[in-house]
């Protein structure tokens, strides 16, 4: 369910972010609940794999932790389009690897 609704977050972080780009983006308090999410839905992923690994696919951790990487992205994007566009686009991005990994737990 937090996956789902991770998607759902991350897609809305980019919108406001892209909204309000001229005035540089979304609060950045904003953006630190919905990283925590993101962290908390990471780490559980990561244990569940380690206690269970015949239940999930090794791509579903995966996928969870290449969007946590996909955060990184904001910084060196920042220098080239601006804060508001930098978080849209790593947002968009963290969207894309959530919902496979959203995807892949529903299949199981």
């Amino acid at each position: 369910m937090l996956g789902q609704a991770l998607v759902v977050i991350y897609l809305l972080i980019a919108l406001g972010s892209y909204v309000r780009r001229q005035q540089g983006g979304l609060p950045m308090w904003v953006l630190g609940i919905a990283h925590t999410l993101l962290v908390l839905q990471v780490i559980l992923g990561v244990t569940l794999y380690i206690r269970a690994p015949q239940s999930i696919s090794w791509v579903h951790p995966l996928s969870g932790i290449v969007a946590l990487l996909a955060l990184g992205l904001t910084t060196p994007l920042r220098r080239r389009m601006g804060r508001g566009e930098a978080n849209a686009l790593s947002a968009l991005a963290v969207v894309l690897f959530a919902a496979i990994a959203v995807g892949i737990a529903e299949m199981r």
